[in-house]
């Protein structure tokens, strides 16, 4: 497997385990990929013959302290989720020191070796694909476990009988609430995961990575796959922390201008530089991805993220600012008192973007994390402090010098400006202007009247669904819905079968009984027949 940001192997390559090797009830097939933590092999269940993913810890990993604990506890912390869209974890095991995972096996190819071939996705097939890894870190999230780790390579595009099905892999640096073993895996103020995905927050206080630092990861994502680009790149390790703290990256749309407007401002949201002002939960960035979707995962996925609660709609509905690339936060935060920026680093991939993984990268990324910490540490102590020293004296044939703090310089007096202050941006709204036809048509929007023959309304950009009804007495009714965006000017509704111009089926006339025949009697003194029949009973007709 190969990753990006990591360091290329200058030394010899990792031993490879040989084709028949046995790891408890499993034996290696061949190998699917090696990277900075160990190797990936696919194997065979030796009783059931079962094709697994089998994941083995590299040695020079391993002989790092607590890695093999961490590594192990990832089965620990995956079994505890069951989710369609985060990887399956067998079993795991321990086999004459080899300590080793089993996954289920997966055919496809991950999020990074997508784009290393297309550059750039398009706007519903990349939301097609997150829309299932939000639900998924959300149902870690709910299982009190913080992955800390996503990236494209994390994100694996497995092949099923239904098509396309992203799964999370990787929770082997994840987070768990119950505090199992911690104190083994990280030290003090240590920051774990990938550079170009960490969020300020992890980068300030590695103990701090919560939901809203896997939020953050997404937001990066969302930004490298419609963009090509991450939002924050060097080989300089310290220069991309100081970059991702400071928190001004490109807006989306000015590399790639064709993307919505709103699903710029979702993207920069979910990267804010301060985790209160990203949304409130991954559940709820997804809720913000589906208008985006295609209509096949709309349909599949509208129910999976629910109904915003009331406060939910209430802290979206303040959320008007039509320009957040221009109003991120651009100010350094301030690391928490007496908190170290990065004491160790254990799993970094760092170095030149998409490069090959080394299992050396661990001792390299620790010597490169200190060093970028320390600066990191410094800047923000220069720019707390800039002191100046003075000649107090001598003693003894030597000059002594003190550093005194410069007394603060006053405040500069406000500018007087006549100008009158902006007035707040108006929020983002589309309108609405349909005719019917014919014009006596009434117009129903959400269920509520909006007018006869012609409807125009003002409508905000909420990402909200709404239902716009046409009906006339006579003619069949016409809805149509749309999002944000307006519907077709004309609606003509079809007129109904017109019932009096059906023709009657046809009846028979009533048959009229004949009168009796009377018995013919022409011989003397025989009746005369009445005054309208004739002597043989037939009317008389003039």
């Amino acid at each position: 497997m190969t990753g990006s940001g990591e360091i290329p192997e200058e030394g010899a390559p990792e031993p490879v385990l040989p084709v028949g090797t046995r790891l408890g009830k499993y034996q290696i097939v061949r190998l699917l990929g090696a990277g900075g933590m160990g190797a990936v092999y696919e194997a065979s269940h030796t009783e059931i013959g079962k094709r697994v993913a089998v994941k083995v810890l590299g040695p020079a990993i391993a002989a790092v302290p607590g890695a093999r604990v961490r590594f192990l506890r990832e089965a620990q912390l995956t079994s505890k989720v069951r989710h369609p869209n985060i990887v399956d974890v067998t079993d795991m095991g321990n086999e004459g020191g080899q300590a080793f995972l089993v996954m289920e096996f997966l055919q496809g190819e991950d999020l990074a070796q997508r784009l290393s071939v297309a550059k750039k996705m398009a706007q519903a097939e990349l939301v097609d694909i997150m829309l299932p890894v939000c639900s998924a870190v959300a149902a870690a999230h709910a299982a009190g476990i913080i992955h800390r780790d996503l990236k494209p390579q994390n994100i694996f595009l497995a092949q099923g009988p239904h098509g396309m099905q992203p799964k999370v892999l990787d929770f082997g640096i994840s987070k768990g609430t119950d505090n199992v073993g911690v104190g083994t895996l990280t030290g003090t103020g240590a920051m774990i995961g990938t550079p170009f995905y960490l969020a300020p927050d992890q980068i300030m206080d590695g103990k701090s990575a919560g939901s809203a630092s896997d939020q953050y990861a997404l937001g990066v994502l969302l930004y490298e796959c419609l963009t090509g680009q991450r939002p924050f790149e060097s080989d300089n390790l310290f220069m991309v922390f100081q970059a991702i703290v400071n928190g001004s990256p490109p807006p989306p749309r000015q590399l790639r201008p064709e993307l919505a407007p709103q699903l710029e401002r979702v993207i920069l949201r979910a990267m804010n530089v301060d985790p209160k002002q990203r949304f409130a939960s991954v559940n709820q960035l997804g809720r913000m991805l589906l208008p985006f979707a295609s209509d096949r995962a709309r349909l599949l996925w509208a129910d999976a993220f629910g109904v915003e609660t009331p406060e939910e709609a209430a802290a979206l509905a303040a959320w008007k600012d039509p320009a957040p690339a221009r109003e991120l936060s651009r100010t350094l935060i301030e690391p928490p008192p007496g908190a170290v920026a990065a004491s160790a680093v254990e799993t970094w991939d760092v170095g030149k973007p998409r490069g090959g993984l080394t299992p050396k990268m661990t001792m390299v990324g620790v010597i490169a994390g200190a060093v970028a910490a320390l600066g990191l540490v410094i800047l923000l102590i220069a720019r707390r402090s800039t002191p100046s020293e003075t000649s107090q004296g001598t003693s003894g044939g030597h000059t002594e010098v003190t550093k005194t703090k410069a007394p603060p310089e006053p405040p500069p007096p406000p500018p007087q400006s006549t100008v009158a202050p902006k007035a707040p941006p108006a929020p983002a709204t589309f309108k609405v202007v349909v005719t019917a036809s014919p014009e006596s048509a009434t117009f129903e929007l959400d269920g509520e009247p909006a007018g006869t023959g012609r409807v125009e309304r003002t409508l905000p950009v909420d990402h909200h669904s709404h239902v716009l009804r046409t009906s006339a007495q006579g003619f069949a009714p016409r809805e149509v819905e749309f999002v944000d965006e307006a519907p077709p000017e004309q609606m003509a509704l079809s007129a109904l079968p017109d019932a009096s111009a059906v023709k009657p089926a046809a009846t028979r006339r009533p048959v009229v009984p004949r009168p009796p025949r009377r018995p013919r009697d022409d011989g003397p003194g025989a009746d005369p027949p009445p005054n309208n029949l004739n002597p043989n009973g037939a009317p008389v007709i003039d």
